[in-house]
């Protein structure tokens, strides 16, 4: 779907545009979104003007939000939400064909239209918020007369802006003020290190000097020099300029509608074009019709964490808790002043409670307060600013070194100025169908949501039926990322692991951040269980995108996940794409950890409700065989990967002694064929080893291999070596079965020298490793017995120090000289050769 492109005219001359802003019966205000300053202008013209309209810069569909907003119940912040899913197909020219990656279908096919969504938040000193107060108490008629969200999103050029697809938006976002390159030139030359800098030191700190006629022609200024570096093509494409032509058609209506004064209450960036806008509305192209299911437009609770433009929001002010205090001091002449004071003593109070920040004495407060009125003074503030407090927490609270201590410190101040407050609603106010199911099974499962105390859970997944259908509903919201629920202890039938317990331990939480995550993820379904179906999706085209898609390991953790969930309609087509997917796997390592992760979905079947998942252990056996064929080619197997693919042999030898429908045989056949390829020796031994233990090699021709590969040792000690090291790791037992391995071994050290023993000797420690302590003092006995002992003696001396240790290292060097000299080295035998023991 296209339409001709919305064009704008040049900018008239600044002294057209601050004249237009004052007519007789429209008044331009020109703001910065959630600005203490701008509310408090805001909030002054129309208790001195009482105008008979109000118009602000929303979503128009949101109008009938504004009782809410209003009520008494509704405590900010909070924000109108809106989604629009592209059930219609207005957007399937724009998308370009994909073709099908696997038997899975992408979230990006038909079946899976295109979602987007929207914020417009507001907090108590947000100057649109302060309109709607302020115009209701003077009997103003309000409304709201952006875009709908729906219809910003079909004016958005995506094919010149694909960045733009599925995302969460701020609609408020003032990128062009923000990344604009005359605003950057003006900072640097004010001595101002970013954006807000520059706005705290041009705006906020002047605003009670300031009248609000010249307050609104220096933000008009402002506005008008930062749209000159714009880029008409980016206004464009980012579907600016049809809302300000959507915005101009909005105000010439209620220009025709109503004989009184008309407030324009809108962002600096469009005020200063709507009032030529107004006299000559460009053409807004049609509106497509809507299914009703494809837009929605609620009110949701908000809190400052996602507020903070620090945070990642993109239209706001920093450190919303501090605005809001300076907000609460603005009818008093000091307001700046107050609120630096309270805050600095706020944070060293925050010192003594929090570790591990240094506490901080009364003195150190008294001198960050100076030195932010001195900082105030010296940049001709009327009392300390944002950064004015900022660096002088850094120069007085700040006692060592900015990158260790005072980073922990700053971190602690930005937490602090952004703040944890969160809105509320009323009780009666609509929310989407997400949060709705969400509560509702929530109270099917007598969980409380009432408050925010942890609350815990032990869940009977195994004998009771109302416990798994929780344990469900918990993993498909843990699994979307939702805060709520986390489990903690129990059987984890992706992972593995304590699958010998039969209870679920969960602890939850509700918290605001729950619900406002539930609304914002409300476009990717109407319940918990559709939610828990997108990101499915969603995990199985990113393997594939992120070039995972020839793992089985990691498929088949999303069809054991798909089972916790309760997503059984799922399993047919990931089961597909298992079978797809095992087939190209080239690593030994998945494929071992998949066989384990099917068998054990099998073998569970009952609490993962998988019972009818009858293809599993067929689709096991295909694994198995896969894994078998690769056997032989590790023998190129990197050294860094060894250790990994030793576990996956060992573990699937485990396996094949349990399972009676495996043919142990395919692997016993791969470790053969494994064995006629010269290569990693550590894998080599390795295969020995689960050869030795199923009764397919000789005690005989298993010392042989490992006699051959220490010959080497001295050369290349970590290939030499390596066998044994491989041997032990899936055979421990073979060093006390017998005594040939030992005394193998033992020959190999008695015709080493020391610096050829010294040279082997990290690596044998290496594959001694793996012996428990008990196993250590096993083969000990056996090394002791060959020399005539029954044991090897105290092999640590704690009574000797290192010096000692080198004196008697240089002695014994002495007496070996002397006797080699005297033809007599055979004077000093094994059995006193401490460099041996």
């Amino acid at each position: 779907m296209t339409h001709a492109p919305v064009t704008t005219a040049a900018l008239p001359p600044l002294d057209d545009v601050l004249r237009s802003l004052q007519q007789p019966r429209l008044v331009f205000f020109p703001i910065r979104h959630h600005s203490p300053a701008c509310a408090w202008h805001v909030q002054q013209w129309i208790e001195a003007n009482r105008p008979a309209t109000v118009l602000i810069e929303a979503p128009a569909d949101a109008t009938e939000l504004i009782p809410l907003l209003l009520h008494s119940e509704t405590q900010a912040p909070v924000a109108v939400y809106a989604t629009y899913v592209d059930h219609d197909g207005h957007l399937a020219a724009a998308e370009p064909e994909i073709a099908p990656a696997s038997a899975y279908p992408s979230p990006k096919e038909k079946s899976e239209p295109q979602r987007f969504g929207g914020y417009y938040p507001f907090c108590d000193y947000s100057p649109e918020l302060l309109a709607l107060r302020t115009g209701a108490a003077v009997g103003a008629e309000l409304r709201f007369i952006d875009l709908p969200y729906a219809q910003k999103v079909l004016a958005t050029e995506l094919q010149a802006n694909p960045a733009l697809e599925v995302k969460l938006r701020a609609l408020q976002a003032e990128q062009h003020l923000q990344h604009n390159t005359y605003l950057s030139a003006l900072a640097r030359k004010s001595g101002c290190r970013d954006f807000n800098e520059l706005w705290d030191h041009l705006f906020e700190a002047h605003c009670q000097e300031t009248l609000t006629i010249a307050f609104m022609q220096q933000i008009a200024t402002y506005c008008y020099l930062s749209r000159q570096a714009a880029d008409p093509a980016t206004l464009a494409a980012d579907g600016t300029l049809k809302r300000e032509a959507a915005m101009a058609k909005a105000i010439a209506a209620a220009l025709s509608e109503t004989d009184g004064q008309i407030l324009v209450v809108t962002g600096g960036f469009h005020t200063v074009v709507l009032p030529s806008l107004v006299d000559a509305p460009p053409v807004v192209p049609p509106v497509p019709k809507l299914s009703p299911q494809s837009a929605q437009t609620v009110l949701m609770r908000y809190s400052f964490e996602q507020l903070d433009a620090l945070n990642g929001y993109g239209a706001g002010m920093p450190a919303p808790a501090y605005y809001q205090q300076l907000w609460q001091h603005m009818a008093q002449p000091d307001a700046l002043g107050q609120t630096a004071c309270e805050i600095l003593m706020r944070l060293r109070s925050l010192t003594r409670e929090q570790k591990p920040l240094v506490p901080l004495s009364v003195a150190d407060e008294i001198a960050a307060v100076e030195q932010a009125q001195r900082l105030a003074q010296f940049r001709h503030h009327p009392g300390p600013t944002r950064e004015d407090l900022l660096d002088a927490v850094r120069s007085c609270f700040v006692k060592g070194a900015m990158d260790g201590e005072g980073a922990i410190l700053m971190a602690a101040v930005a937490r602090a100025l952004r703040g944890d407050r969160v809105g509320n609603l009323p009780a009666h106010a609509s929310v989407p169908p997400l949060v709705e199911d969400f509560r509702r099974q929530a109270q099917t499962f007598r969980l409380k949501l009432t408050t925010s105390a942890p609350q815990s859970l032990t869940l009977d997944i195994y004998r009771k039926e109302k416990h798994r259908q929780l344990s469900r509903f918990l993993h498909s919201l843990a699994f979307a990322d939702i805060p709520f629920a986390r489990f903690t202890k129990g059987p984890d039938f992706v992972l593995g692991k304590a699958l010998n317990q039969i209870q679920e331990h969960w602890n939850y939480r509700w918290q605001p951040q729950t619900e406002s995550t539930l609304i914002e993820q409300s476009l990717y379904g109407d319940s918990v269980a559709e939610l828990a179906l997108y990101h499915l999706r969603q995990r199985v085209a990113n393997l594939t995108n992120e070039g995972e898609g020839r793992s089985a390991i990691a498929a088949v953790r999303l069809l054991v996940a798909a089972c916790r969930m309760g997503l059984h309609t799922q399993t047919e087509r990931l089961l597909a794409l298992i079978t797809e997917q095992a087939a190209a796997d080239p690593s030994v390592v998945s494929l071992a950890q998949a066989l384990g992760q099917l068998l054990l979905l099998w073998q569970s079947r009952e609490p993962l409700a998988a019972q009818f998942l009858e293809t599993v252990p067929q689709l096991a056996i295909a694994v198995y065989r896969r894994l078998c064929y690769l056997i032989p080619q590790l023998a190129d197997c990197p050294m860094e990967e060894t250790l990994p693919v030793l576990r996956a042999l060992s573990g699937v030898w485990e396996v094949l002694q349990a399972q009676a429908d495996l043919d142990a045989e395919l692997f016993i056949e791969g470790l053969l064929n494994l064995l006629t390829v010269q290569g990693n020796p550590v894998v080599l031994g390795g295969a020995v080893g689960i050869l030795y233990s199923a009764g397919r090699m000789a005690m005989a021709s298993l010392v042989t291999l490992a006699a051959g590969y220490l010959d080497h040792a001295t050369a290349e000690p970590a290939q030499g070596v390596g066998f044994l090291r491989g041997l032990l790791q899936t055979c421990r037992e073979v060093t006390w079965h017998g005594s040939e391995l030992v005394a193998a071994i033992n020959a190999r050290l008695e015709n080493w020298s020391d610096a050829e023993f010294l040279q082997v000797l990290p690596e044998l420690r290496l594959a001694f490793a793996e012996l428990a302590p008990r196993e250590t003092d096993r083969v000990a006995k056996i090394a002791a017995q060959l020399h005539g002992q029954t044991n090897l003696g105290q092999l640590v001396h704690m009574s000797l120090s290192e010096a000692d240790l080198h004196e008697g290292l240089q002695r014994e060097a002495a007496v070996r000289q002397a006797l080699a000299q005297d033809n007599l080295s055979h004077w000093f035998t094994p059995e006193v050769s401490h460099g041996r023991r």
